[in-house]
């Protein structure tokens, strides 16, 4: 038993490992070690961090949704429960959302037991870049609007868990160093 998640797909057949790659129905996916990440999340270059965001968020929405649209049919609440489910099954964290406003693109994401910050214990900023622009994607197609994220507390610095504040990108304050250190290059 793998995760119910998982499970699901491998009594179905579909969760192969074929030709040296794993996929789900079609979709092709790896596993790497936390640490791979890890030393990636602490590195403090802002423009880096950018660029693994923005490819984050657009390789959900062009690529990652469009598969899953197409093999597993889901859209609108079902298909962002789905998401949700696929990246908790595939170890990102519990994710539980909050406060969320289909009419203004608007919400609030906890996630506990992020890998990636309980690797980084003692970083300096928030370290769940890959993870804050997954969510990006993840709710710009829910929403069918673009929407940005930022991490506003992490785990890695201390805190019980990583919230996050998904909205569109004219409603974040750049005067406040969360904001402007993980949405904007200097």
């Amino acid at each position: 038993m793998l995760n119910t998640f998982y499970d699901k797909f491998i009594f179905t057949n579909s969760l192969q490992y074929r030709h040296n790659n794993f996929f789900l129905v079609n979709l092709p996916f790896v596993m790497l070690p936390v640490d791979v990440l890890s030393v990636i999340a602490v590195k403090e270059d802002k423009g880096l961090n950018l660029s693994l965001y923005r490819s984050a968020k657009e390789a959900i929405i062009q690529d990652v949704h469009k598969s899953f649209r197409l093999d597993f049919g889901v859209e609108g609440e079902k298909g962002l429960e789905f998401m949700e489910s696929y990246f908790m099954a595939s170890g990102w964290g519990q994710l539980q959302r909050t406060d969320i406003n289909y009419e203004h693109a608007r919400c609030l994401i906890s996630v506990s037991n992020s890998p990636v910050a309980q690797a980084c214990k003692g970083a300096k900023a928030p370290v769940d870049t890959l993870l804050r622009g997954f969510l990006a994607g993840i709710f710009s197609v829910y929403f069918r609007r673009s929407v940005e994220c930022i991490e506003v507390k992490c785990s890695a610095l201390g805190e019980a868990h990583c919230d996050f504040v998904v909205k569109p990108l004219e409603e974040f304050d750049f005067s406040n160093h969360l904001t402007a250190s993980q949405l904007a290059v200097e």
